[in-house]
C-alpha cells in the first residue's frame, strides 16, 4: 500500500474509505500533523496502490497492506484512524494482529453490520437489505465509476449544499478506483458481521459520527458507544457521512484530546508497573525471609 507520512510525535495512521484516497484526509493530515505523525494510506486499487493481478481484494488483504506499513516504517504506539470501511479495516487490523503496538482506536462513521435484517436499525442508508445489497453490487459492476460518484456525492450532510469545487475534485479521485477493488472490498463488507465482535478488540476507542448523516443512521454511533467498552462518542451536528472534511477543525481538536488521553493513561499505566515492580523485591525478601 502506498502511503504519505508528514511531521512529527505520536504516530497518527489515517485509513480511508471505499472509493477514497489518502487525499480526502488533507485537512486532517495537515491539521494533525503540527504536533503528530501522520501516515495516511492508499488502499488496494485505490490512489496510488495497485491491485495484484487485478484481484478483487478483501477487508483481510486491506489490513496486512496496513500491516506492512506499519513494519516497513518501524511504527509502533499507534493510532488507528479509519473513516467508513476503512474503520472496518482498522477493526480487522486489530482483530489479525492484535492490540500490541496500538494506543487508539478512531472509528468514524462505521456501522458493525451493514444489512437490515432481524430488526437490525442501523443498515446502509437505514434500510438496505441482502436483496437490495446484491443490486447495489450489480451497480457496481456496471457502473463502477457512476457508483463511485454517488457515493461521494450522497456522503455529504443531508440538505447541505456542498463547495463544487471540493465536490467534484473528489468525485474525480474516487472515479479512478479500480472496478475489482470497489466490488472486492463492498462485496466482503456485506458480509461482514461486527455487533459481537466490535466490543472486543481491546483498545481505548473515539467513535465519530455525524448527525446529518445520510450513508448511516447517526443513532448506530450510541449503540457502539455502549457496545465497545470505555469508548466515547462525539456527534457533529453539521456533518454528514464525510464529517472529517465537514467538520475538520473540531474533528482534529475531538482526535487530538482523545490521543492526549490515550497517552495519559499509558503514562500512568507504566507508572503503576514501574511501582509495582519496585515493591516486588522487598515482598520477595519478606517472603524469604532474607
Amino acid at each position: 500500500m502506498t502511503y504519505e507520512r508528514r511531521g512529527s510525535g505520536p504516530v497518527v495512521v489515517l485509513v480511508p474509505g471505499l472509493g477514497a484516497t489518502r487525499d480526502f484526509f488533507a485537512p486532517v493530515a495537515a491539521g494533525l500533523g503540527r504536533d503528530h505523525t501522520v501516515v495516511a494510506v492508499d488502499l488496494p486499487g485505490h490512489g496510488a496502490t495497485a491491485l495484484r493481478d487485478g484481484a478483487e481484494p478483501t477487508l483481510r488483504d486491506a489490513a496486512a497492506g496496513l500491516r506492512a506499513v506499519v513494519e516497513k516504517l518501524g511504527l509502533s504506539d499507534i493510532a488507528l484512524v479509519g473513516w467508513s470501511l476503512g474503520a472496518t479495516v482498522a477493526w480487522t487490523y486489530l482483530e489479525e494482529y492484535g492490540p500490541q503496538g496500538v494506543r487508539g482506536l478512531v472509528s468514524c462513521e462505521q456501522t458493525p453490520w451493514l444489512l437490515a435484517d432481524g430488526g437490525w436499525e442501523y443498515a446502509a442508508f437505514g434500510s438496505l437489505d441482502a436483496a437490495a445489497a446484491k443490486d447495489l453490487l450489480e451497480q457496481v459492476r456496471q457502473d463502477p465509476g457512476g457508483f463511485a460518484e454517488n457515493l461521494v456525492r450522497g456522503s455529504f450532510a443531508t440538505g447541505s449544499e456542498p463547495d463544487p469545487e471540493l465536490a467534484d475534485d473528489l468525485v474525480r479521485k474516487a472515479r479512478r478506483t479500480a472496478p475489482a477493488a470497489l466490488t472486492g472490498l463492498l462485496a466482503d463488507v456485506l458480509r461482514q458481521d461486527w455487533r459481537e465482535r466490535v466490543g472486543a478488540l481491546g483498545v481505548p476507542t473515539l467513535l465519530v459520527h455525524g448527525a446529518r448523516s445520510g450513508v448511516y443512521p447517526p443513532e448506530v454511533g450510541t449503540w457502539l458507544a455502549k457496545t465497545v467498552p470505555g469508548s466515547r462518542l462525539e456527534l457533529l451536528e453539521h456533518s454528514g457521512h464525510l464529517c472529517f472534511l465537514e467538520e475538520p477543525d473540531r474533528f482534529c481538536a475531538a482526535v487530538r484530546g482523545f490521543l492526549a488521553s490515550t497517552r495519559n493513561d499509558t503514562a500512568s499505566a507504566r507508572h503503576d508497573t514501574a511501582s509495582a515492580r519496585q515493591s516486588t523485591p522487598s515482598s520477595r525478601h519478606d517472603t524469604n525471609g532474607r
